[in-house]
């Protein structure tokens, strides 16, 4: 009975300095362990910014007659945000450069026939999009917080407003929805890949084609730096 006694203590002890051991050397942290380093942590450390560049597409009222590559347009996006807890944040983004498409108004046209027949010009216009996500980070919903992690995937949903910079311009909401993966580089820096579809109303390529909405898709690759993680 003595020498039960001894072994239950004897493994009281290890198990209590196991727990009191640095979080990060146990890549499984339980839900409790992970939401106390995150708390424990200065809440400078969950700020962060990124920049990104990529491709977009733009999906307007004649614009499938174009084939997909000739529609491909450069991107740019910068952001900063914050981390409210371990699983939740917020960001505010400005995204923009141009889009291309057809157009039979020659709204925003660039004087280049693409069918004389069907009337449809080459489309080039201008615009920047400014909008706020919201970010839920998967990863470290399943499997706790860990700022050393190697990948983490964080789908988000977002608001904003999409402007167009060509004469004479256009002003509609625009709700997005996508998936930022992030991979780590070092303490500091992540590279990022960010997949993202757009929704505009109708008309904001100068075209009323009688549809409630418009949309784009682009993919971003960039960096992320999280302020003295």
């Amino acid at each position: 009975m003595k020498k039960i006694s001894t072994i239950i203590l004897a493994t009281l002890f290890a198990l209590g300095g196991f727990a009191k051991e640095p979080i990060e050397k146990d890549p499984w942290k339980t839900k409790f362990m992970a939401e106390k380093v995150y708390q424990e942590t200065s809440d400078l450390n969950h700020w962060f910014v990124g920049a990104s560049v990529g491709g977009q597409v733009y999906f307007g009222d004649h614009d499938k007659q174009l084939s997909f590559g000739k529609r491909i347009t450069p991107q740019f996006e910068i952001y900063a945000g914050k981390w409210l807890n371990e699983r939740f944040g917020l960001r505010l983004g400005l995204n923009g450069i141009n889009y291309k498409g057809l157009t039979q108004t020659s709204m925003y046209g660039t004087g280049e026939i693409f069918h004389a027949g069907q009337n449809l010009e080459y489309q080039k216009f201008n615009f920047i999009n400014v909008h706020a996500d919201f970010m839920f980070n998967w990863t470290n919903d399943a499997l706790g917080y860990d700022p050393a992690r190697l990948y983490n995937l964080i789908p988000y949903v977002g608001i904003g407003f999409g402007a167009v910079l060509s004469d004479p311009g256009s002003l509609k909401f625009s709700p997005n929805l996508g998936i930022l993966q992030t991979f780590r580089l070092t303490d500091a820096l992540d590279l990022t890949l960010d997949i993202r579809g757009n929704l505009y109303g109708d008309e904001f390529d100068g075209e009323v084609g009688g549809r409630n909405f418009e949309g784009a898709a682009s993919t971003s690759v960039g960096v992320k730096y999280t302020l003295n993680r």
